[in-house]
């Protein structure tokens, strides 16, 4: 079965994000052994940009293996021994002066960001649907979070909340698409079985 080129930048990405993990480094750190920013290796590790051979090569040199064996999840991670000084230096000063937990309200933050991107609020949707279509390590996280996400700057210029509710839950949708939902006489998205049948 073959997969589309999404598919491998998000594995690839996942294999950036499992070394850096595996070795206490940062995403700032493996950009500047790759002569190459935190923002770029944060996209990397997204799956959010393509990379060139090259950039592939530099990033499995840092851990001192052959990109394809970096890319194979399977592939064992090599010894912090066997990689190279400079690498082995950066692990080490990371140790010294730590590493900032990776706090999963940015996650929180990137996923909802990743989502509105992907144009799931063009639709009107609740903020636990959202919270159910986001990174499985958020799984714990509560709606209301995402919610007062979406009630601060600068989401709350780009996602409005509807008037109708879904039982009790706030419906949002984002800006560009509010016109045609307002237009509707009714917000007839959450129709009860029966009156579809009597339309039908």
């Amino acid at each position: 079965m073959m997969y589309g080129e999404e598919t491998y930048r998000k594995e690839y990405g996942k294999q950036v994000e499992k070394y850096l993990s595996a070795f206490g480094l940062t995403e700032e750190d493996l950009g500047k052994l790759i002569n190459s920013s935190s923002d770029n290796v944060r996209e990397i590790v997204r799956g959010a940009v393509g990379l060139s051979l090259g950039k592939m090569i530099k990033i499995a040199n840092v851990f001192s293996m052959h990109y394809y064996n970096f890319a194979d999840p399977f592939h064992p991670l090599p010894e912090e021994r066997h990689l190279s000084l400079t690498t082995r230096r950066k692990i080490e000063k990371r140790k010294r002066i730590g590493i900032t937990v990776r706090d999963n309200s940015s996650l929180l933050a990137r996923e909802l960001d990743r989502l509105i991107a992907e144009g799931i609020l063009n639709k009107p949707i609740t903020a636990s649907t959202l919270h159910q279509l986001m990174d499985e390590r958020l799984a714990k996280r509560s709606p209301t979070e995402i919610t007062n996400l979406l009630n601060k700057r600068p989401r709350n210029k780009q996602i409005i909340k509807l008037p109708s509710k879904v039982g009790k839950q706030n419906l949002y949708i984002h800006v560009d698409f509010l016109a045609p939902q307002q237009q509707t006489p009714s917000l007839d998205l959450f129709q009860s079985a029966a009156e579809q049948e009597s339309k039908g």
